[in-house]
């Protein structure tokens, strides 16, 4: 049960991050009017409320709370108290007492001076900071008309501080307003400069902490780091590099990226963090820096060192938490009052459960079992068991069960855990990942009635969400799926309809995260305000339905107004996704979305047939979908051994220091007969041929595939897979038919523009794009990246080919990013990039697949020779192909090249392109010239792309050993070409050796 862990902890102590509701910054303004006054020490209005009173020493007479700069979160809030207010009575008040104590446990205070306010009224000042976040705050005490008055808020809060207490609610800034100057003010500006932030930058912070908490908790890791490293940004700027308070969200930024498996740039991270944490206002920092680097040893698979560095956290907690918590006699209001024992008891409590992780992954699944019923012990004795720290905390007991061969005590559990979640956030990701857990389970107690009944329960929500989980938990889907069939024949057809839109829940690591950034983007994009407006209507709707979840899951009850308001809620979410789907019509290429075989009936022509598959760890299915029916194959080998076969077929077509390598024949057969040879009567009549791969098949062109035996030393006349279909890749089905969906081809007015031969950044932008200290395997994949040369050639005969004028071939330092996007690449049918695409794996700094491009004159670095996969979405396009003549999905980018070809696919698709041709190998430049001219020149006569790309590889082929060396024969010439999309469809779509009508092909 290897779910990311990170979301737990979060939920726990990022929630304690802020006060408990009782204090100021929970508080948001209400519809009312509030009464101006004045302005702050930044000169942002200010108004003032009704607040809520607090525990104090004396009767509250009157409690307000002040909101500036338009803020909707309290930037202060000020007490008006009855009694006497000498000399001794503020010594007392501000050093001691129920108020005192109720400010020192949100911020820490050095000593009280002793000064004066605006008309020299005495007043004691206390400068503090806030345990969360760090921020500069203030305290004063000081003498009303009526009696003492103490308040607190954010520095630049101070001036109206002094208005509210003194009754002058007039004035601006730092101005004193008349009478006697305040001594107050001006020691709270000695200490931080008025201009230095405000409310609104406090504000700015806890909401995107709030927001990565959000994310975090229902798994989306990309977009959470997103949020965190704009939190870290905002801190960083206001308070410095190196401020200690900057801790928090630098841990949680680092856990976002290690459960992403950058585990390098985390670790970057998390040392960072623990040299500032000590020094950090929250005395919980240091705990939280143990418990951080035990999930990151987690996600690196070291479950021994985690659950040391888990131990030593639950050490540090222990040490912060009340007594109480820790015994059987407890009282449940202290331990809630103190939001840094609160932090520290869901510390303890989430410590416990994730080294009972580690435990169960170390072998030692009793002792993990008991370690985790501790963790829900120290919940329940102080009183904060939410449900969705319950839920997690079931399922890691399970996971236990599990490892002691108690596979129904698992189950139950299990769907124990899923009926918490579904309380805390239903429909959501922890709710489906749990009852596809429990699935699992049912089944291997063969239950497969139950488990199915769990399965597509899970699935369900997937699908209305439009989210996926990880291969390993989909796998038993259709396992289960698969023996229904076999025992129930009547009702196979449509069992094996159902397995082809399972197998599609299922979504790899690395594209997730590329989908979840650019779309993610699109709320911030400039590029058309629609789409913008619509996207973050999505997001609100998104976030306003996780706070009634929360509210839910506080209130601990049955509530029918709630669940009306959540169902309400659910509904403007639906509407908001099907704005955003009209705001942007490539939006769906951005969603790892399922299909039903309906829909990809629907899309195919009466030639083609699609081919589908799904690698779990131990085994797989193959499925075809032809002439309104699916077909379905279990694969007997597993990931690891597929990519074993991916790999020596990688290997022996690329050119090395050798030169050109002798091919692995067996092999390339070998996979054929696992992924089509299975299908081949499915199959029979089809021309072309969709594939879908999965995992490390994403870096494999299909056409090389053996049907049959072939000499290594003699390839001529070899039967490849390309001799049968014309073939299209596609990162999925759902991708063939949001493509199909969107209409004919290109309606742009002119035929081609290319772009080549770029200039790489020099060796001092490389370096300081990619810091020596954390970017080192970055910096050697990126200077690598030599130039291209014979893409001059390439690119100038294409546009001579396509009949485009001379200044549609941008060559040498002229190809640039601001000069590509200058040329309004809408107009053009074919867009030609002959460049490198980085396709990372796992790269620290930049972390999605680019296009190179030459950096700009004066550069400082080389950022802007890099077009993201993200930006892409900014770019306008209605081409029916993009050439991407350079990309290389085997290295040096290590694993990974495949799944991040897939997400630039996407990128392109959303921006206009309905068809991509990549190369997956670096190429012969000569083989590459003539495959790109001549099936650009058999599309221009009429033929569809797949058609056009088949007949240029087909000439190759077939001219190998009579007008050209037999050598030509091996795939590292004709293979590394794929077409990903349909690019434009008009024409036969088998296609041949032969040329079109308007011309002869040239060798």
């Amino acid at each position: 049960m290897r779910v990311p862990l990170a979301a737990c902890l979060l939920i726990g102590l990022s929630a304690c991050s802020e006060p408990p509701p009782d204090a100021y910054v929970t508080r948001t303004m209400s519809a009312t009017a509030g009464e101006p006054v004045g302005t702050d020490a930044r000169n942002e209005a200010c108004q003032a409320q009704p607040g809520r009173t607090i525990a104090a020493d004396r009767p509250v007479l009157r409690a307000r709370e002040v909101f500036c700069g338009g803020w909707t979160q309290p930037a202060a809030r000020v007490l008006e108290l009855s009694g006497s207010a000498t000399e001794a009575d503020l010594d007392a008040l501000a050093t001691s007492g129920l108020w005192r104590s109720w400010l020192d446990q949100r911020v820490a205070c050095g000593p009280p001076t002793r000064t004066t306010v605006t008309g020299g009224g005495s007043a004691r000042l206390l400068a503090c900071t806030r345990r969360a976040g760090g921020w500069p705050h203030v305290a004063i005490v000081t003498a009303g008309a009526s009696g003492p008055v103490v308040a607190d808020g954010v520095a630049t809060s101070l001036p109206v501080i002094e208005r509210l207490a003194t009754g002058r609610t007039g004035g601006s800034g730092t101005a004193a307003g008349g009478g006697s100057r305040s001594a107050a003010l001006e020691l709270a500006v000695a200490r931080l400069s008025a201009d230095a932030f405000g409310a609104a930058d406090v504000g700015r912070y806890e909401q995107l902490m709030n927001l990565g908490r959000d994310l975090n908790q229902t798994e989306n890791f990309a977009a959470a780091e997103d949020a965190y490293r704009a939190a870290l940004s905002v801190q960083e700027r206001v308070l410095g590099r190196d401020n200690p308070n900057t801790a928090a969200p630098m841990l949680a930024l680092a856990v976002n990226l290690s459960n992403q498996k950058r585990l390098s740039e985390a670790q970057v991270l998390l040392d960072r963090a623990g040299t500032l944490a000590p020094r950090a206002a929250d005395p919980t920092m240091q705990a939280r820096v143990l418990h951080y680097r035990g999930l990151h040893a987690l996600n690196a698979g070291d479950p021994a060192r985690a659950a040391t560095f888990l131990q030593e956290a639950e050490t540090r907690y222990a040490a912060l938490a009340p007594a109480a918590s820790q015994s059987q006699e407890n009282d449940t209001a202290e331990l809630l009052a103190d939001p840094v024992q609160q932090s520290a008891i869901l510390g303890l409590a989430e410590a416990k459960r994730n080294r009972a992780v580690a435990l169960s992954r170390a072998g030692r699944a009793q002792e993990a079992a008991e370690v985790v019923a501790e963790g829900r012990a120290v919940l329940r004795r102080a009183g904060l068991e939410p449900n969705m720290m319950v839920g997690r905390a079931l399922r890691t007991e399970a996971g236990a069960d599990i490892r002691l061969g108690r596979t129904e005590a698992a189950a139950t559990l299990l769907e124990r855990a899923a009926g918490r979640f579904g309380i805390a956030a239903p429909g959501e990701r922890p709710e489906a990942v749990t009852l596809f857990l429990a699935g699992q389970q049912r089944l291997r107690a063969g239950r497969r009635t139950e488990a199915l009944a769990a399965f597509r329960t899970g699935a369900g929500i997937l699908r209305a969400r439009q989210i996926g989980l990880p291969v390993a938990l989909v796998v038993p889907y259709l396992d289960a799926l698969d023996q229904e069939a076999s025992a129930s024949p009547g009702n196979a057809a449509a069992l094996r309809a159902e397995m082809f839109g399972a197998a599609q829940l299922a979504q790899r690591s690395s594209t997730a995260r590329y989908v979840q950034q650019a779309s993610a983007r699109l709320g911030v994009s400039e590029g058309n305000p629609a789409v913008q407006g619509a996207v973050r209507g999505l997001q609100d709707a998104d976030r306003e339905l996780r706070d009634l979840f929360a509210e839910r899951d506080a209130s601990g009850a049955n509530n029918a107004a709630l669940d009306q308001r959540i169902a309400a809620a659910q509904q403007r979410r639906a509407e908001a996704e099907s704005q955003v789907a009209a705001a942007a019509p490539g939006y769906r290429q951005l969603l790892l979305a399922a299909v039903d075989a309906d829909s990809v009936f629907r899309a195919l022509g009466p030639q083609e047939g699609m081919l589908t598959m799904l690698l779990g760890p131990n085994n797989g299915f193959v499925m075809s979908v032809r002439n309104g029916r699916v077909d379905a194959r279990r694969i007997p080998i597993g990931e690891e051994a597929v990519a074993a076969l991916v790999s020596r077929v990688r290997r022996s077509s690329e050119i090395g220091a050798g030169g050109v390598p002798r091919f692995d024949t067996e092999a390339a057969q070998e996979l054929h007969n696992l992924l089509v040879g299975p299908l081949a009567a499915s199959l029979a009549g089809t021309e072309t041929l969709v594939v879908a791969p999965d995992g490390p098949l994403l870096a494999l062109p299909f056409g090389m595939l053996l049907a049959g035996p072939a000499p290594a030393e003699n390839l001529v006349g070899a039967p490849w897979l390309v001799r049968q279909f014309a073939i299209v890749h596609v990162p999925s089905p759902q991708t063939l038919v949001t493509l199909r969906a969107a209409g004919t081809g290109s309606t742009a007015p002119l035929p081609y523009i290319g772009f080549g031969d770029f200039v790489p950044p020099s060796a001092a932008q490389y370096a300081r794009s990619f810091p020596a200290d954390r970017c080192g395997r970055d910096a050697r994949l990126a200077t690598g990246l030599g130039r291209l040369p014979g893409t001059r050639a390439e690119v100038q005969t294409s546009r001579q080919l396509m009949g485009a004028a001379p200044d549609k071939a941008i060559l040498g330092a002229e190809f640039t990013i601001p000069n590509m996007r200058r040329q309004r690449l809408d107009q053009y049918r074919v867009v030609h990039l002959a460049t490198h695409a980085l396709l990372p794996g796992e790269l620290s700094c930049l972390p999605e697949p680019s296009v190179v491009a030459s950096p700009p004159g004066g550069a400082p670095s080389a950022d802007p020779a890099f077009l993201k996969a993200s930006e892409v979405l900014d770019i306008k396009m209605d081409a029916d192909l993009v050439i991407l003549s350079a990309c290389n999905t085997g290295g040096p980018g290590g694993e990974g090249g495949g799944e991040a070809l897939s997400g630039l696919a996407r990128a392109f698709f959303y921006a206009g392109a309905r068809g991509l041709m990549v190369t997956h190998w670096a190429v012969d430049d000569a083989a590459a010239a003539l495959t790109v001219a001549d099936t650009l020149r058999r599309q221009q006569g009429g033929a569809s792309s797949a058609a056009s790309l088949r007949g240029a590889q087909m000439l190759i082929l077939e001219e190998a050993g009579r007008s050209i060396p037999a050598a030509f024969a091996h795939p590292y010439y004709w293979a590394p070409f794929v077409l990903i999309g349909d690019g434009r469809r008009t024409g036969t779509p088998g296609g041949s050796a032969q040329a079109p009508t308007n011309g002869p092909a040239r060798l």
